[in-house]
């Protein structure tokens, strides 16, 4: 049987139209977020586990210059369509848990932005400290990861993927690696997901 750990995984859900987390646009809590003023006005960013690449586009479109991580053979091929339309877009076709900023094969550098929404929600649970961990060392110490939690469900469990995370688990995994700079509701959620997210934006524990 396939998990969420293998890039089949992924392109099967593609294939069967299944992917639930394509809305073939850029997110609009993202769009939103591009207005407040806790929002980076420049800097490299990473968006590990990118899909199709609507909200990379949308970062390098507002001129940033952004590397965009799947191992989905059918997001790849999507990103490097981007790639080409895009300068400051690259596409990188890797597992996420396998960045370095050592190897430029595998990223090559840090960031001064981390961004993701789903990616973290995707993976396996058991997997999400080794997620940070991936963030910590891909981002530079005056960096910012700018996560849109979701399905952020208090006390509440859900088949997944994507798979619920609450407040609590966060704090005590974040412990020690992030600090929490800010918390943000976005006011225009897509549909079913209102009240479910919130941007957390952190910062490296030296």
């Amino acid at each position: 049987m396939l998990t969420q750990n293998l890039p089949e995984f992924w392109d099967n859900l593609y294939a069967e139209g299944k992917d639930y987390w394509n809305f073939k646009k850029a997110t609009p809590a993202l769009l939103e977020f591009f207005k407040h003023p806790s929002c980076p006005a420049e800097g490299s960013v990473l968006i590990p586990g990118a899909g199709f690449g609507y909200d990379a586009e949308a970062w390098a479109l507002r001129g940033h210059d952004v590397l965009a991580v799947d191992f989905a053979p059918t997001a790849v091929d999507e990103l490097d369509h981007l790639s080409r339309k895009h300068k400051n877009l690259r596409s990188l076709d890797l597992d996420l848990f396998t960045l370095s900023p050592k190897d430029a094969k595998r990223g090559g550098q840090q960031f001064d932005i981390i961004y993701d929404y789903g990616a973290f929600s995707a993976i396996h649970p058991g997997r999400r400290d080794e997620f940070f961990e991936v963030c910590y060392r891909m981002m530079k110490d005056d960096g910012v990861f700018i996560c849109l939690m979701y399905p952020l469900m208090n006390g509440k469990t859900m088949q997944g993927p994507p798979h619920c995370m609450s407040e609590g688990e966060l704090m005590a995994r974040l412990d020690g690696v992030f600090d929490i700079v800010e918390r943000i509701k976005p006011t225009n959620s897509i549909p079913g997901r209102e009240g479910k997210e919130e941007f957390w934006l952190l910062k490296k524990c030296l």
